[in-house]
């Protein structure tokens, strides 16, 4: 193929921007608009065969491989500067012969389009292998300048052969010392070889002496179990602490002030309710009982007083029904408490007899394992739900306002209230000890014993009591500014908020003080300001130990 390239109409390629070819247009094309120009020209069109040009070779142009084709047989295109053929008329045109010329003439034009690709794909290869052999020689050329620089390389190459061999006369040191070093190993090694002998013979003699001890250590782990299992034999039940029944006595009676004070903040309507108290028949039976005429009145006085009445309701019921002296164990049907007590009766008829110790432990342990049972506990549970839903009842009735609540008012009450009582109810009866709950006064020599009125509360009753101020709801202090009648007296008793809790003697008939009541006291003349404040009050108080008190009679 000849040295040019050729190409017919607008070219459409843009790979090869830096040389545009003419590329023919569709023959149909051409054809079908032939005799149209013949019309208005009164010429045919030109045939496409000599819509051509030569483009000079490039100087620059890699080299081309010869296409595979024959050049042979590819048609000779005459170059523009020929002179045109004649024009043959329209009718000689053949447009079957027109569109396999115009086949043959892309076919050549791709088929050199791709030669010239592949010449300039070979060019670039090229390019970029004597740019590489340039940076190499570049770089050679510059290590021939560096050495040819510096010292000369045999004298350079005698340096290294001499730190060579001094290396070597190092070396050949430290293989004789390693020598004599291997020689003072071996020697220690036979040392230690015979030391782990006699070692070895050591052990044997003591892990017979072992074996011996060993025996002789399970004889004793023996006697010492059966001791062990003696001692427990004799040993008393696990006992609960006074401390715990103590704090959670004192815990479930904050419970109640808190409940009150976050579920009872409105009490105007219980005036109303307590005056109608006596002749409403659908009243509580509960309140008729808890309610007294001085209680009704003191809330009338006092508007202050109604949460002191309210705590005292509640109080009072969970003692009655629950925390009672005479209550075996709360949630025990009346079947199981005759059966038990009868046992423990009769345990005293045996030899040698039992003594009272005995019997509280067996009754100790007895109910323990009672508790255990689920049929106990879903029982226990159900009576439980029946107090606090009576005890419901009893305050919405004083407060109306409560049974907006629904259900979720007396399970409030019931998770606040009641369950902590039966769980404080149930350790009582579990330990050893007697505890009882009363809401009577220990007195002494000091206080209105002495004076033989026991509804008077006198100066010295702040160190055995926790006093409220029914007027003002504040706790009474030993200094506290208050006063004082040359008797001492400084006020009148109302009623007990917090009953005292006692662990009763087993030898005597008196008790010992676990918890301090809490009274409500009238003071008979205000209690005055401290001229630099009054600090703030905390909770109340228990305390633990005390006098022995008398029995109550």
């Amino acid at each position: 193929m000849p040295d040019t390239d050729i190409e017919l109409g607008q070219s459409s390629s843009k790979s090869m921007p830096d040389h545009p070819y003419v590329e023919s247009s569709e023959p149909e094309s051409f054809y079908r608009d032939a005799n149209a120009i013949k019309g208005m020209t009164g010429h045919p069109p030109s045939s496409p065969s000599s819509w051509v040009h030569v483009i000079p070779e490039e100087k620059d142009a890699p080299p081309r491989e010869s296409s595979k084709e024959d050049p042979s047989t590819r048609p000779v295109v005459p170059p523009r500067t020929q002179k045109p053929q004649a024009k043959a008329s329209t009718d000689d045109i053949d447009p079957k012969n027109l569109r396999t010329e115009h086949r043959n003439l892309k076919k050549e034009y791709e088929d050199a389009r791709q030669e010239l690709r592949t010449a300039w794909r070979e060019n670039r290869e090229q390019s970029l292998e004597l740019r590489d052999l340039k940076k190499q020689n570049a770089h050679l050329k510059e290590s021939l300048h560096t050495q040819a620089d510096s010292k000369s390389y045999k004298d350079q190459i005698m340096s290294e052969r001499r730190k060579f061999y001094e290396h070597v006369d190092l070396l050949e040191d430290h293989i004789v010392h390693l020598k004599h070093q291997l020689e003072k190993t071996k020697l220690h090694m036979d040392q230690l070889t015979f030391q782990t002998r006699e070692a070895n013979e050591e052990k044997a003699a003591y892990e017979t002496k072992l074996q011996n001890l060993q025996k002789q250590n399970t004889r004793l782990n023996e006697d010492l179990t059966e001791c062990r299992d003696d001692i427990l034999r004799l040993q008393p039940p696990s006992q609960i602490p006074d401390s715990k029944i103590a704090e959670e006595y004192s815990s479930l009676y904050q419970q109640i002030a808190s409940w009150v004070d976050d579920e009872a903040d409105d009490t105007q309507s219980m005036e109303a309710r307590m005056a109608d108290l006596a002749t409403d028949q659908e009243a509580p039976e509960l309140l008729k009982a808890y309610l007294e005429p001085d209680l009704i009145r003191l809330a009338k006085k006092y508007a202050d007083a109604e949460p002191l009445v309210l705590r005292y309701i509640i109080q009072l019921h969970l003692h009655r029904i629950i925390l009672a002296d005479d209550i075996y164990l709360f949630g025990l049907d009346e079947h199981n408490i005759t059966m038990l007590r009868s046992v423990e009766h009769a345990m005293d008829a045996l030899e040698p007899k039992r003594d009272t110790l005995t019997i509280q432990r067996w009754r100790s342990e007895t109910l323990q394992a009672l508790a255990k049972i689920d049929g106990f506990q879903s029982e226990q549970q159900r009576q439980a739900t029946i107090v606090s839903k009576e005890l419901w009842a009893a305050l919405t009735y004083l407060l109306p306002e409560l049974a907006t609540d629904g259900e979720s008012g007396w399970k409030r009450l019931h998770e606040t209230v009641t369950t902590p009582a039966v769980r404080l109810a149930t350790n009582m009866r579990f330990s050893t000890s007697c505890y009882r709950i009363t809401a009577h006064l220990p007195r002494n020599s000091s206080s209105s014993s002495s004076h033989g009125n026991n509804n008077v509360i006198y100066h010295p009753d702040i160190q055995r009591y926790t006093i409220l101020d029914v007027a003002t709801q504040k706790v009474l202090r030993q200094d506290s500014v208050l006063k004082v009648a040359e008797d001492g007296r400084i006020g009148e008793y109302v009623m007990v908020v917090q009953p005292l809790l006692l662990r009763m003697q087993r030898d005597s008939h008196g008790g010992i003080a676990l918890c301090k009541p809490t009274v409500a006291v009238k003071l008979d003349e205000p209690m005055a300001k401290k001229a630099k404040g009054v600090r703030a009050l905390g909770a109340l108080s228990s305390w633990f130990g005390g006098e022995q008190e008398p029995a109550r009679s």
